[in-house]
């Protein structure tokens, strides 16, 4: 099966940690897009701030949002890339006509410049309670339990989100040859080729051992993201404010 090709045009937007009532990221520039041509929109993960299909409320809290997406759906090709606060996709009706990504599929290869583009959220590869934690929050069991005492768990979930101040992080200098490693450990990835991610909100390019490394730019402050333009003969990723 051919790989899907990454086209001029493309935009990418990860980390926008949006939600209706406390961190209205998104509506205006979901709008803004339902204004241009077809293209290319990849949601790299964390797009919600807790949006899970098996939890039924944190569905109807972000409709709105979710209208707008699934209008955006019926114009545009969409990718979404299963984070850690957005996950159970498959289960949500609004993104039917999207094709969405869980943890399980990631990376996910593409075609970018005639070569291999692997993208994920970003949080694989990581440790082993990290992998651990990745599994107990998508368990339907708890997921289940939580339904059953939303009415007081919801809330207290959505106050610490809500609460966290911290959205930028401090990383070694060898944090993205790092990354690259790991998934040179996991995957044949040849010269040249591209790994793309959010979750570490880098909002950086750079090239080290002869790959293409994209760590895409929190949403959620400056409402950053990438968007895929010619330059010198090739496709390649600038950044961009809303």
């Amino acid at each position: 099966m051919p790989l899907i090709e990454i086209k001029e045009n493309a935009i990418f937007i990860a980390d926008s940690h949006h939600h209706c009532y406390y961190r209205n990221t998104l509506e205006d520039f979901f709008a803004s897009l339902l204004e241009t041509p077809k293209r290319q929109i990849f949601l790299m993960g964390d797009i919600f701030d807790f949006l899970v299909g098996e939890v039924p409320k944190s569905v109807y809290e972000n409709k709105k949002t979710l209208e707008l997406l699934e209008k955006l759906s019926l114009q545009h090709e969409i990718h979404y890339f299963e984070g850690n606060h957005d996950f159970s996709l498959k289960n949500i009706p609004y993104l039917r006509n999207i094709r969405c990504y869980p943890i399980e599929m990631q990376p996910v290869c593409f075609s970018f410049n005639q070569k291999n583009a692997y993208l994920s959220h970003g949080d694989i590869f990581l440790s082993w309670h990290y992998n651990l934690y990745t599994k107990i929050i998508r368990n339907h069991k708890i997921l289940s339990f939580l339904n059953r005492f939303s009415r007081f768990l919801y809330p207290k979930i959505l106050q610490y989100l809500q609460n966290k101040k911290n959205l930028t992080f401090h990383y070694s200098d060898d944090f993205i040859q790092n990354r690259i490693q790991n998934y040179k450990n996991k995957y044949p990835i040849t010269n040249n080729s591209y790994i793309i991610e959010g979750h570490f909100h880098l909002g950086k390019t750079q090239n080290i051992d002869s790959i293409n490394y994209i760590g895409l730019p929190l949403f959620a402050c400056k409402k950053s993201y990438f968007i895929v333009e010619f330059y010198n003969y090739y496709l390649c990723f600038k950044s961009k404010e809303f």
